[in-house]
Protein backbone atom coordinates (compact mmCIF):
# COMPACT_ATOMS: atom_id res chain seq x y z
CA UNK A 1 0.00 0.00 0.00
CA UNK A 2 3.13 2.22 0.83
CA UNK A 3 4.25 1.84 -2.81
CA UNK A 4 0.77 2.29 -4.12
CA UNK A 5 0.17 5.46 -2.86
CA UNK A 6 3.23 6.99 -3.05
CA UNK A 7 3.51 6.01 -6.83
CA UNK A 8 -0.07 7.67 -7.38
CA UNK A 9 0.49 10.69 -5.39
CA UNK A 10 3.39 11.28 -7.62
CA UNK A 11 1.44 10.36 -10.90
CA UNK A 12 -1.71 12.59 -10.05
CA UNK A 13 -2.34 14.16 -6.94
CA UNK A 14 -5.85 15.26 -7.31
CA UNK A 15 -7.02 12.04 -8.70
CA UNK A 16 -5.02 9.91 -6.07
CA UNK A 17 -7.31 12.25 -3.33
CA UNK A 18 -9.88 11.95 -5.28
CA UNK A 19 -10.23 8.08 -5.24
CA UNK A 20 -8.93 8.23 -1.88
CA UNK A 21 -11.92 10.13 -0.55
CA UNK A 22 -14.41 8.34 -2.90
CA UNK A 23 -13.23 4.41 -1.69
CA UNK A 24 -12.34 5.30 2.48
CA UNK A 25 -14.81 7.53 4.48
CA UNK A 26 -11.70 8.57 6.54
CA UNK A 27 -14.71 10.80 8.55
CA UNK A 28 -16.79 7.65 10.22
CA UNK A 29 -14.93 7.28 13.67
CA UNK A 30 -15.83 10.81 14.33
CA UNK A 31 -18.91 12.46 16.15
CA UNK A 32 -21.22 13.76 13.60
CA UNK A 33 -23.82 16.17 13.02
CA UNK A 34 -27.18 15.61 12.07
CA UNK A 35 -27.96 17.87 9.19
CA UNK A 36 -31.43 19.61 9.18
CA UNK A 37 -33.04 18.18 5.68
CA UNK A 38 -36.21 20.41 5.62
CA UNK A 39 -33.45 23.66 5.73
CA UNK A 40 -33.46 24.19 1.71
CA UNK A 41 -30.74 26.49 1.84
CA UNK A 42 -28.18 23.40 3.19
CA UNK A 43 -25.22 23.63 0.81
CA UNK A 44 -21.27 22.93 0.09
CA UNK A 45 -20.36 25.57 -2.43
CA UNK A 46 -16.95 25.07 -4.36
CA UNK A 47 -14.49 27.87 -3.39
CA UNK A 48 -10.49 27.56 -3.92
CA UNK A 49 -9.02 25.43 -1.76
CA UNK A 50 -11.91 23.62 -0.32
CA UNK A 51 -15.56 24.19 -0.11
CA UNK A 52 -18.05 26.85 1.99
CA UNK A 53 -20.71 25.43 3.72
CA UNK A 54 -24.06 26.98 4.62
CA UNK A 55 -27.04 25.08 6.67
CA UNK A 56 -28.60 24.15 9.68
CA UNK A 57 -27.22 21.34 11.97
CA UNK A 58 -27.84 19.66 15.05
CA UNK A 59 -24.66 18.94 16.91
CA UNK A 60 -24.14 15.75 18.96
CA UNK A 61 -24.83 14.95 22.67
CA UNK A 62 -22.10 16.76 25.13
CA UNK A 63 -20.20 12.78 25.87
CA UNK A 64 -19.59 12.88 21.76
CA UNK A 65 -18.50 16.25 21.15
CA UNK A 66 -14.64 15.91 20.63
CA UNK A 67 -12.02 18.76 18.72
CA UNK A 68 -13.51 17.41 15.33
CA UNK A 69 -17.10 16.81 14.23
CA UNK A 70 -18.91 15.74 11.26
CA UNK A 71 -21.21 18.01 9.15
CA UNK A 72 -22.72 15.65 6.57
CA UNK A 73 -24.83 16.76 3.29
CA UNK A 74 -28.07 14.75 2.12
CA UNK A 75 -26.66 12.50 -0.40
CA UNK A 76 -27.48 13.84 -3.97
CA UNK A 77 -26.30 11.50 -6.28
CA UNK A 78 -24.46 13.60 -7.73
CA UNK A 79 -21.13 11.67 -7.01
CA UNK A 80 -19.85 15.21 -4.93
CA UNK A 81 -18.49 15.29 -1.45
CA UNK A 82 -21.11 14.94 1.27
CA UNK A 83 -19.17 14.87 4.42
CA UNK A 84 -17.24 17.93 6.36
CA UNK A 85 -15.13 17.57 8.87
CA UNK A 86 -14.87 21.20 10.86
CA UNK A 87 -12.74 22.02 14.30
CA UNK A 88 -15.48 22.14 16.81
CA UNK A 89 -13.84 25.54 17.65
CA UNK A 90 -14.56 27.21 14.47
CA UNK A 91 -17.91 26.78 15.02
CA UNK A 92 -19.74 30.05 15.80
CA UNK A 93 -19.89 30.90 19.56
CA UNK A 94 -22.76 30.07 22.14
CA UNK A 95 -23.34 27.05 19.73
CA UNK A 96 -23.01 24.46 22.39
CA UNK A 97 -23.89 20.27 22.14
CA UNK A 98 -27.53 19.48 21.88
CA UNK A 99 -28.09 23.15 20.15
CA UNK A 100 -29.34 23.77 16.44
CA UNK A 101 -25.71 25.81 14.77
CA UNK A 102 -26.54 27.81 11.77
CA UNK A 103 -23.28 28.23 9.26
CA UNK A 104 -23.21 30.72 6.47
CA UNK A 105 -20.17 30.00 4.31
CA UNK A 106 -18.05 27.99 6.83
CA UNK A 107 -14.54 27.52 4.62
CA UNK A 108 -13.80 23.67 4.98
CA UNK A 109 -10.88 22.83 3.15
CA UNK A 110 -10.51 20.22 0.42
CA UNK A 111 -8.66 17.95 2.69
CA UNK A 112 -11.39 17.89 4.94
CA UNK A 113 -14.10 16.23 3.13
CA UNK A 114 -15.26 12.62 2.16
CA UNK A 115 -17.79 10.58 0.84
CA UNK A 116 -20.46 8.84 3.06
CA UNK A 117 -20.38 6.10 0.13
CA UNK A 118 -17.04 5.33 1.21
CA UNK A 119 -16.05 2.20 2.60
CA UNK A 120 -16.14 3.71 6.82
CA UNK A 121 -12.93 3.23 8.42
CA UNK A 122 -12.98 2.75 12.24
CA UNK A 123 -10.66 4.22 14.92
CA UNK A 124 -8.63 0.81 14.24
CA UNK A 125 -7.49 1.97 10.80
CA UNK A 126 -5.62 5.08 12.15
CA UNK A 127 -2.02 2.94 10.71
CA UNK A 128 -3.95 2.34 7.43
CA UNK A 129 -5.09 5.90 6.62
CA UNK A 130 -1.52 7.38 8.46
CA UNK A 131 0.22 5.32 6.06
CA UNK A 132 -1.95 5.90 3.20
CA UNK A 133 -2.15 9.61 3.23
CA UNK A 134 1.90 9.80 4.57
CA UNK A 135 2.37 7.81 1.15
CA UNK A 136 0.39 10.52 -1.26
CA UNK A 137 2.36 13.02 0.46
CA UNK A 138 5.94 11.78 -0.35
CA UNK A 139 4.14 11.01 -3.52
CA UNK A 140 3.07 14.38 -4.50
CA UNK A 141 6.36 16.09 -3.36
CA UNK A 142 8.66 14.21 -5.42
CA UNK A 143 6.57 15.00 -8.44
CA UNK A 144 7.32 18.41 -7.06
CA UNK A 145 11.23 18.09 -7.38
CA UNK A 146 10.37 16.72 -10.73
CA UNK A 147 8.86 19.97 -12.05
CA UNK A 148 11.56 21.83 -10.32
CA UNK A 149 14.43 19.93 -12.02
CA UNK A 150 12.88 20.12 -15.26
CA UNK A 151 13.28 21.88 -18.52
CA UNK A 152 9.74 24.51 -18.19
CA UNK A 153 7.27 24.34 -21.18
CA UNK A 154 7.90 26.75 -23.91
CA UNK A 155 11.95 25.70 -23.84
CA UNK A 156 12.77 27.86 -20.35
CA UNK A 157 15.28 25.33 -18.80
CA UNK A 158 15.84 25.06 -14.99
CA UNK A 159 18.70 26.96 -13.47
CA UNK A 160 21.43 24.90 -12.08
CA UNK A 161 20.77 26.30 -8.67
CA UNK A 162 17.18 24.72 -9.40
CA UNK A 163 18.46 21.49 -10.51
CA UNK A 164 20.54 21.68 -7.02
CA UNK A 165 17.85 21.92 -5.45
CA UNK A 166 15.67 19.62 -6.12
CA UNK A 167 18.03 16.93 -5.98
CA UNK A 168 18.74 18.05 -2.27
CA UNK A 169 15.75 17.73 -1.99
CA UNK A 170 14.74 14.85 -3.65
CA UNK A 171 17.13 12.99 -1.36
CA UNK A 172 15.35 14.46 1.40
CA UNK A 173 11.91 12.59 0.33
CA UNK A 174 13.95 9.31 -0.15
CA UNK A 175 15.34 9.02 3.03
CA UNK A 176 11.72 9.39 4.75
CA UNK A 177 10.11 7.09 2.30
CA UNK A 178 12.89 4.46 3.27
CA UNK A 179 11.95 5.12 7.34
CA UNK A 180 8.64 4.49 6.42
CA UNK A 181 9.44 1.12 5.26
CA UNK A 182 11.66 0.28 7.83
CA UNK A 183 8.63 0.96 10.11
CA UNK A 184 6.75 -0.44 8.76
CA UNK A 185 8.91 -3.81 7.96
CA UNK A 186 7.45 -7.10 8.26
CA UNK A 187 4.00 -5.46 10.02
CA UNK A 188 1.11 -7.26 8.23
CA UNK A 189 -1.82 -5.41 6.35
CA UNK A 190 -2.21 -2.04 7.67
CA UNK A 191 -6.20 -2.64 8.20
CA UNK A 192 -5.84 -6.22 10.24
CA UNK A 193 -4.15 -4.06 12.89
CA UNK A 194 -0.40 -3.08 13.70
CA UNK A 195 1.45 -4.59 16.73
CA UNK A 196 1.66 -2.05 19.46
CA UNK A 197 5.61 -1.19 18.98
CA UNK A 198 4.94 -1.02 15.38
CA UNK A 199 2.14 1.69 15.42
CA UNK A 200 3.94 3.16 17.98
CA UNK A 201 6.92 3.32 15.66
CA UNK A 202 4.72 4.62 13.02
CA UNK A 203 2.61 7.34 14.93
CA UNK A 204 6.23 9.25 15.89
CA UNK A 205 7.29 9.13 11.78
CA UNK A 206 4.17 10.06 10.41
CA UNK A 207 4.62 14.12 11.62
CA UNK A 208 8.20 13.93 10.94
CA UNK A 209 7.35 12.96 6.97
CA UNK A 210 4.75 15.48 7.19
CA UNK A 211 7.33 18.07 7.97
CA UNK A 212 9.80 17.07 5.64
CA UNK A 213 6.85 17.17 2.88
CA UNK A 214 6.53 21.06 3.87
CA UNK A 215 9.78 21.67 3.93
CA UNK A 216 9.93 20.35 0.18
CA UNK A 217 6.62 21.99 -1.02
CA UNK A 218 7.69 25.51 0.76
CA UNK A 219 11.48 25.69 -0.54
CA UNK A 220 10.31 24.57 -4.64
CA UNK A 221 7.29 27.33 -4.22
CA UNK A 222 10.18 29.77 -3.20
CA UNK A 223 12.23 28.47 -5.98
CA UNK A 224 9.10 29.19 -8.25
CA UNK A 225 8.51 32.43 -7.07
CA UNK A 226 11.74 33.61 -7.44
CA UNK A 227 12.15 31.94 -11.19
CA UNK A 228 11.41 34.72 -13.78
CA UNK A 229 8.56 32.84 -15.47
CA UNK A 230 8.04 36.18 -17.73
CA UNK A 231 4.59 36.92 -16.14
CA UNK A 232 3.28 33.73 -17.15
CA UNK A 233 1.70 30.82 -14.16
CA UNK A 234 4.45 28.56 -12.66
CA UNK A 235 4.18 24.79 -13.31
CA UNK A 236 4.57 24.29 -10.03
CA UNK A 237 1.65 26.67 -8.84
CA UNK A 238 -0.89 24.05 -10.62
CA UNK A 239 0.81 21.35 -8.91
CA UNK A 240 0.99 22.23 -5.76
CA UNK A 241 -2.86 23.84 -5.77
CA UNK A 242 -3.74 20.19 -7.24
CA UNK A 243 -2.10 18.71 -3.96
CA UNK A 244 -3.43 21.21 -1.57
CA UNK A 245 -5.49 18.15 -0.27
CA UNK A 246 -3.41 15.92 0.34
CA UNK A 247 -0.94 18.34 2.05
CA UNK A 248 -3.95 19.87 4.78
CA UNK A 249 -5.07 16.25 5.48
CA UNK A 250 -1.15 15.19 6.17
CA UNK A 251 -1.16 17.99 8.60
CA UNK A 252 -3.97 16.94 10.62
CA UNK A 253 -4.49 13.06 9.64
CA UNK A 254 -3.39 11.65 12.98
CA UNK A 255 -5.50 14.07 15.20
CA UNK A 256 -8.69 13.53 12.71
CA UNK A 257 -8.97 9.93 13.01
CA UNK A 258 -8.10 9.79 16.95
CA UNK A 259 -9.69 12.15 18.72
CA UNK A 260 -7.06 13.55 21.51
CA UNK A 261 -8.31 11.85 23.85
CA UNK A 262 -7.88 8.07 22.05
CA UNK A 263 -4.49 8.85 20.67
CA UNK A 264 -2.72 6.05 21.94
CA UNK A 265 -2.26 3.05 20.23
CA UNK A 266 -3.37 1.33 22.81
CA UNK A 267 -6.63 3.03 23.42
CA UNK A 268 -7.41 2.58 20.15
CA UNK A 269 -7.51 -0.54 20.38
CA UNK A 270 -10.75 -0.91 22.23
CA UNK A 271 -12.49 1.20 19.58
CA UNK A 272 -11.96 -0.87 16.42
CA UNK A 273 -15.47 -2.15 15.85
CA UNK A 274 -17.14 0.99 16.56
CA UNK A 275 -18.29 3.55 14.59
CA UNK A 276 -18.35 6.89 17.23
CA UNK A 277 -20.96 8.97 15.23
CA UNK A 278 -23.85 11.20 16.38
Amino acid sequence: MLAACESAGHADPAGAWQALTRTWNWAAPLPAAGCDTDFPGATARPTPGGFTLSGLWSLPAPEEIGPWLTLPLPVTGTGEPDLFVVAAKALPRGSGPGRVVRLDNLYVPAGFVTHAAGAPLRVGDAAFLWTAVTALALGMARRITDVLAAPYAGGVASTPHAVAMAAELAAVLHDERLSLAAALHEAPSARQGLPAATEERLAAHVPRAGRAVQHVVAAAYEQALTTDWSGARHPLVSLIEDGSPILQQARCTRELLLPRDRTSPRKAEHGDDRRISG
